[in-house]
């Protein structure tokens, strides 16, 4: 694909609610696209308690309105769905390539850093419980509060989710987007610990993607690519936490099927649903380089 046709095209962020602006962010910062449509459906969030049926039927919902929105290609910025998921909406959007942003605990184990403790939402923690030198551990509750304090992040209380640690962890992977948001505090607690999150995983995915292959946009696509593409080790340069410091206190506001857009680091930004508005506060509260509104 030309460098050309690789920028316009526009890729769609689907998350349970807010966690998903710290894909998007790592996304707009790094990626060489022009647009991104970004979909949260915070009413509904957290989605790491719910069953498989109930995860798909929410997450075929939101990719359907990012594809109504104009995306070509959605990124699942949420580790429940992508984890649980991702190829069931492939089969029921087959002409979408669809990318998962998921723990990227194959790198860990690849690169030795063990031992390593996996902190994920149940749905997510479950499937990762029998990988040597892996602990996984569910935070049932901590997406809630998160969500709960876009505007407050300071007064997210991480250590009363915790439990002591039997072995001082030389790794952690953040296995839910939400957890990135307050990838300080982690980074607090856990000061020796080397970090692992996925999102620079899934935009080296989806950049490799469109950089090799047309074929899929053009309605023919070539499976193993993308398969092989939805995969998120072998990064070659350490990934960092994204660390997001909330700049003010506010209520949060929901509108019916509202539609906002900026633009952040050059790229324009839409975001659509009824928390569109919320999210873009969010992501304006959290990032330093909102250029232009409209």
């Amino acid at each position: 694909m030309a460098e050309q046709e690789r920028k316009n095209v526009k890729i769609g962020f689907f998350d349970s609610g807010a966690g998903g602006l710290s894909v998007l962010d790592c996304f707009v910062k790094n990626g060489s696209f022009t647009e991104a449509v970004y979909f949260g459906d915070n009413e509904n969030a957290p989605y790491g308690g719910k069953n498989k049926r109930e995860l798909t039927a929410l997450a075929a919902e939101g990719v359907g309105r990012l594809t109504a929105a104009g995306a070509e290609i959605v990124v699942l910025a949420c580790g429940t769905m992508s984890v649980n998921v991702l190829s069931e909406l492939r089969e029921i959007f087959p002409q979408t390539p669809i990318f998962g942003v998921f723990p990227p605990v194959e790198r860990c184990v690849l690169e030795g850093t063990r031992p390593a403790v996996l902190f994920a939402t149940p749905a997510t923690a479950k499937e990762y419980k029998n990988i040597p030198g892996i602990t996984a551990i569910a935070l049932p509750f901590l997406a809630a509060e998160i969500e709960d304090h876009l505007f407050s992040l300071g007064e997210v209380c991480l250590k009363k989710h915790l439990s002591p640690l039997a072995e001082n962890p030389s790794a952690i992977v953040i296995g839910c987007t939400h957890y990135a948001l307050i990838g300080d505090r982690f980074k607090q607690m856990f000061p020796n610990a080397r970090f692992y999150f996925g999102a620079k995983d899934a935009l080296r995915n989806v950049e490799e993607f469109l950089k090799n292959k047309t074929a899929f946009l053009h309605g023919n696509a070539d499976e193993n690519l993308l398969n092989q593409n939805s995969d998120h080790f072998l990064v070659k340069k350490e990934v960092g936490v994204t660390t997001f410091d909330s700049k003010s206190n506010r209520n949060q506001i929901i509108l019916k099927n509202s539609t906002v857009f900026g633009y952040f680091y050059g790229k324009k930004v839409n975001f659509i649903g009824n928390s569109a508005l919320l999210n873009f506060d969010a992501y304006t509260n959290i990032c330093s380089n909102l250029t232009k509104i409209q």
